[in-house]
């Protein structure tokens, strides 16, 4: 595992000029460049969360932590959309039948897959040879550059029980909202979408519930352990980053009236430097060793696995928090120049301020974790 690390890592960086150079571009269109995203393709990132048996890596949560940790660093928005399509594409990839698998993987190349739609089920009605599916669904990011979604729906019949299925559609029959006017995360294009009664044939569904086709423990969690880590391992990156850039200019940034020193040298500023590098690192350390006690429990504690995966939503909440928190430190001590558009500072506030109020990190997370502990019946992690 160890290899495949350096190995990712030396591929995001070939292609960090690229995802640094398109920045500021991303924010103006409003979405992941096209070089951009030719980069990530390119590197071969889109095989995060294939199952292996497909030619894919398979990350697990560390793994997986540490690959969008590391493109966060260079470019937000860049992460964010790969990781959307990491999931979708893994997700499709693990549950679609073979037939289905054929339609995705032409030639075995990983499609673009878009995936979410904030959670909300459309509604599916049988027909032959599948469904027909309608819905208006949140957050497509990185819409533009995908061939396929996932979406869920609930079947809804007569003479059946409602019953949700996953469904990869294709982006064709797709509306997509140009509403993407946002304070931040600008450049990952996360506008609404709506799907107008769209045939979706039956081998491109499957069922929610049912356990995974191909793959290993990673894709036999819940949502919560499946799609845990990429968000937290971006609202962390967001912080590191503001952090680092202040560290490495507090030696020149200079404080003080009658007597001017540099921050550096001030011990108000090294005492917060010192716990502000701890508080990151205790959240990010607690994410990995949650990943490590997800994959305990599928293999040994099944029955346990609700319960662990609302501990690893609630670590990514803490993360969030713990970022948003140092963040906003971090721009104090920096000072006036932080607030200059485009700056390190400035991009951070805005990004961090949108990526912390997603669902999976918010503060419902801590309440579902304590009714776990409480033994309260019918806790839930999303709930």
């Amino acid at each position: 595992m160890g290899e495949l690390r350096d190995d990712l890592f030396a591929r995001i960086e070939a292609i960090a000029p690229i995802l640094i150079a398109d920045i500021a571009l991303g924010d103006e269109l409003r979405r992941l460049p096209d070089t951009s995203v030719d980069a990530l393709r390119g590197a071969g990132l889109l095989r995060l969360k294939v199952p292996a048996e497909l030619g894919g890596d398979e990350a697990e949560p560390g793994l997986q932590f540490d690959v969008f940790e590391r493109v966060a660093l260079i470019n937000v928005a860049a992460a964010w959309c790969l990781f959307i399509w990491a999931d979708g594409v893994g997700l499709a990839c693990a549950h679609l039948p073979d037939a289905g698998l054929a339609r995705l993987m032409i030639d075995g190349e990983v499609p673009v897959v878009c995936g979410g739609g904030g959670l909300r089920p459309g509604v599916l009605r049988p027909v032959p040879g599948g469904y027909r599916l309608r819905g208006k669904f949140r957050y497509g990011s990185g819409m533009h550059a995908a061939r396929w979604v996932v979406l869920q729906g609930v079947v809804t019949a007569d003479d059946t029980p409602p019953e949700l299925r996953g469904c990869v559609v294709a982006r064709d029959d797709i509306d997509v909202e140009d509403n993407w006017y946002v304070l931040g995360m600008r450049g990952t294009g996360s506008g609404d979408y709506a799907v107008h009664d769209a045939f979706v044939p039956a081998e491109m569904t499957y069922a929610a519930r049912d356990a995974p086709l191909r793959g290993g423990r990673v894709y036999r969690t819940g949502i919560v352990g499946y799609i845990g880590y990429p968000l937290p391992a971006v609202t962390l990156a967001i912080a590191r980053r503001a952090l680092d850039e202040l560290t490495l200019t507090a030696a020149s940034v200079m404080r003080g009236y009658s007597k001017p020193r540099p921050l550096a040298g001030r011990a108000t500023f090294q005492s917060f430097l010192g716990e502000a590098d701890q508080r990151l690192k205790a959240a990010r350390a607690l994410m990995i060793a949650s990943g490590v006690q997800l994959m305990d429990a599928v293999d040994q504690r099944p029955r346990e696995l609700p319960a662990v995966e609302a501990e690893v939503r609630a670590a990514g909440a803490l993360a969030a928090r713990v970022a948003s928190e140092v963040l906003a430190d971090t721009v104090r001590y920096a000072g006036g120049a932080a607030g200059r558009e485009g700056s390190v500072y400035e991009r951070a506030v805005r990004d961090l301020t949108v990526a912390a109020s997603h669902l999976i990190v918010n503060e419902s997370a801590y309440e579902n974790h304590a009714q776990f502990l409480l033994g309260i019946p019918d806790a839930d992690p999303m709930a």
